[in-house]
């Protein structure tokens, strides 16, 4: 039996001592001159991740009312990666991300538990081990657990071993998905400090150091951004998606690149020439610290003649967040992810917005986790928590009927079209998407980007 608590005591010391070596700005305002060496970001993970077991284990299963969470290694069916970031997240690891091995398996032996057990004794959470059904159905004897969580799924076995205790079992899929979802506050900051290398590496592309307008092709820029995080050593999983929205006279003005468009833009798998008079949004994320950025930004091609934004395309982006600030007032802890949207659907649009729709999920997060000998355990992202639609991916670890809670982080990307002089009924998307937390206070942006200016490109 081990003590969580006790043995865990110092996660939260340990972080505090290697967090300003990570993301805090330099004095000069600066995030990307401060990205630390990969080594010292696993550490700063698993730091989370024991933090986590330390404060928001007994948190979350007391809020749940179950006293015996059994986890086991055959639960992945039931998430879309399957890999299963329940179980992952929970296995005993060193600082260095490398998982121990199983209590019951011979020296040199790299196999993880394939059943752990965490037990609510009233003051710490015990975690046990046992070796089989048969060792666990003698813990329970043993211990006489009150309410106990197990996940249906692939569960035929575990089921006939614990007929005894059927009246006491409850899925743990909400336990599951509150374990994975409530942040400790260091993590909190560092996503702050995260997102604000996303907001420069953008803020650099969406300058002339990537752009030159007449040459510089939607395709370039795309590659431009892999390259420039390929050399800040930062991670990513997705392409970037650029997309270009010209107005409809450029669009004849240009007309051998006219075929490219539907609706006044283009996006990924299509190459064409940014041009003076574009506006171009970046949806892209980079990874750190298990932490996934989303960011939605826009970038203004001064026309031929401008020294600065137009005034009505100042005014657009303005109303989209006036607009989105509304939105946030609708995230009231308790609420669903159906009446989050529900609410906002009665919000009354400004003036010259032409469609609004709320669109928000969890941010993917990773692991950076391998078995002793050095095998990745785990690679994938997941996405667990509340989102605005039925489904994010076909995946069971996200859903609109789940609640707000405190502690939670979204991707927060309202899309928002905005009528701008000359560029026709339908308007320019201009929806911004960032990081959020909910807490009891509301909704709060984690380094807002974009709240008055526009990037600029001349």
């Amino acid at each position: 039996m081990e003590t969580i608590n006790n043995s865990l005591k110092c996660a939260g010391l340990l972080f505090l001592m290697m967090l300003p070596s990570l993301a805090a700005a330099d004095s000069s305002g600066g995030y990307i001159g401060n990205i630390a060496p990969m080594r010292e970001r696993v550490q700063q993970m698993e730091a989370f991740w024991k933090q986590k077991k330390a404060e928001v284990l007994p948190l979350i299963m007391r809020e749940q009312g179950v006293d015996f969470w059994i986890v086991r290694n055959d639960e992945a069916g039931r998430y879309y990666n399957n890999e299963g970031p329940v179980y992952t997240s929970l296995l005993p690891a060193n600082y260095e991300g490398m998982t121990f091995p199983s209590q019951h398996v011979p020296p040199g032996s790299q196999a993880t538990p394939r059943i752990m057990v965490f037990f609510d004794d009233g003051n710490d959470i015990e975690y046990h081990e046992p070796r089989d059904l048969r060792e666990l159905e003698e813990l329970m004897e043993k211990l006489n657990p009150e309410r106990i969580a197990i996940s249906y799924d692939n569960s035929v076995r575990l089921l006939d071993a614990l007929t005894a205790y059927r009246g006491s079992l409850v899925d743990s899929w909400t336990l599951g998905v509150r374990w994975l979802e409530t942040m400790v506050p260091a993590q909190i900051e560092a996503y702050r400090s995260v997102q604000g290398i996303a907001n420069e590496l953008i803020a650099e592309g969406f300058s002339n150091a990537a752009i030159t307008p007449g040459v510089t092709t939607t395709d370039d820029l795309n590659w431009w951004f892999r390259q420039r995080m390929l050399e800040l050593d930062i991670e990513y999983e997705n392409h970037p998606s650029i997309r270009l929205q010209r107005r409809p006279e450029y669009i004849k003005k240009y007309a051998g690149e006219a075929h490219e468009f539907e609706h006044g833009a283009v996006g990924n798998g299509q190459n064409v020439v940014i041009r003076p008079g574009d506006v171009i949004t970046l949806d892209s994320d980079i990874f750190m610290l298990g932490l996934v950025t989303d960011s939605h930004q826009h970038v203004y091609i001064l026309d031929d003649g401008e020294t600065e934004v137009p005034a009505s395309l100042q005014t657009a982006l303005e109303i989209v967040n006036a607009l989105q600030d509304e939105y946030a007032k609708e995230f009231i802890i308790g609420r669903t992810g159906k009446e989050i949207v529900a609410a906002t659907d009665e919000i009354e649009r400004p003036n010259r917005v032409v469609e609004s729709e709320m669109a928000f999920h969890p941010p993917p997060m990773y692991f950076r986790r391998y078995l002793l000998g050095g095998y990745m355990f785990s690679h994938k992202t997941y996405v667990a928590g509340m989102t605005s639609g039925p489904g994010y991916y076909p995946s069971s670890i996200v859903s609109n009927d789940h609640q707000l809670h405190e502690n939670t982080l979204y991707a927060y990307e309202p899309h928002t079209w905005v009528q701008v002089d000359g560029w026709g009924p339908q308007g320019i998307e201009l929806g911004m998407g960032q990081i959020v937390v909910a807490d009891a206070d509301g909704l709060h942006y984690l380094n807002r980007s974009q709240q008055k200016d526009w990037h600029v490109v001349r």
